[in-house]
């Protein structure tokens, strides 16, 4: 077992923990990521857990395998769970998204489901996210197929360490230092800019109804729905929608919009601590 919650302190403070945290056996959650980023996301989140946990890498991130095309439901059908009893899943953001199609295709395979701010409507509706997220995944593009296109691992830390992060935009080093700069920069190298092609023309969503899946799905689920007011990609209407018609618990957050786990992780753990006591 990991180390307590109070062993893990910097976590509160949305710090980085260690390099990388090994998956354990028969884990009691299972962890995905957002997009550009990789299975170490949640290293912090998994120390201050104290629970056996494992994270997975997406296609087309870290050591996930590469496709032809990215879109969630295809990169569900790739994602392969440690055995054991059937974990909590966890996703974040588009692997939110990925999380809810693996669930809603694989009865029985987990007990719950946690989504931290996950784009479920955007997806479907064709949106591809907020109007703010989508110009930044066309700069990304144009920045990863041209001027970045060669960029090493230690290139990109030079890139990333001025990177905006969190609805403030403080800079991704002023925030997290040294060691969030180094795991950015990884991530970014592994990265497959493919991805974003789905993204960006919107062929991520196809085949994803919400709706349909949601109700699919034979686990409770929770759902922790970022701050509106800070770049959450979910709106009010659609996180009441989710309580309403598909009786989703919602944990709603003040204060951060999208990585809630970075800067408020007791909101997240408290949520995970539901489905595990």
């Amino acid at each position: 077992m990991r180390p307590s919650a109070e062993a893990a302190a910097p976590v509160a403070s949305g710090t980085p923990g260690p390099a990388a945290v090994p998956d354990d056996p028969a884990p009691a959650v299972v962890f995905l990521h957002a997009v550009t980023r990789d299975r170490s996301d949640f290293d912090c989140l998994r120390v201050a857990l104290g629970r056996p946990s494992a994270a997975l890498d997406l296609a087309g991130h870290g050591d996930g395998p590469r496709l032809g095309a990215y879109t969630a439901v295809g990169m569900a059908q790739h994602v392969v769970l440690p055995q054991g009893p059937p974990p909590v899943l966890y996703g974040h953001s588009l692997g939110g998204c990925v999380a809810l199609a693996f669930a809603a295709a694989r009865p029985g395979a987990i007990r719950a489901l946690v989504l931290e701010d996950p784009p479920l409507f955007a997806l479907s509706k064709g949106d591809g996210g907020t109007g703010a997220f989508h110009r930044g995944f066309v700069r990304l593009k144009e920045q990863m197929t041209g001027p970045l296109a060669a960029h090493s691992e230690a290139m990109w830390r030079d890139e990333v360490a001025g990177w905006g992060s969190g609805h403030g935009r403080t800079s991704t080093m002023d925030r997290f230092g040294p060691d969030g700069v180094a795991r950015r920069a990884r991530q970014m190298a592994a990265f497959d800019h493919r991805v974003l092609d789905g993204l960006i023309d919107l062929s991520i969503g196809d085949g994803f109804d919400p709706a349909a899946l949601l109700r699919a799905l034979d686990v409770p689920v929770t759902l922790i729905a970022g701050d509106p007011a800070q770049s959450s990609v979910l709106t009010a209407d659609e996180v009441r929608r989710l309580d309403a018609e598909f009786g989703v618990r919602v944990v709603q957050i003040e204060g951060e919009g999208h990585f809630v786990h970075e800067v408020l992780p007791d909101p997240c753990l408290e949520a995970l601590s539901r489905h595990l006591d």
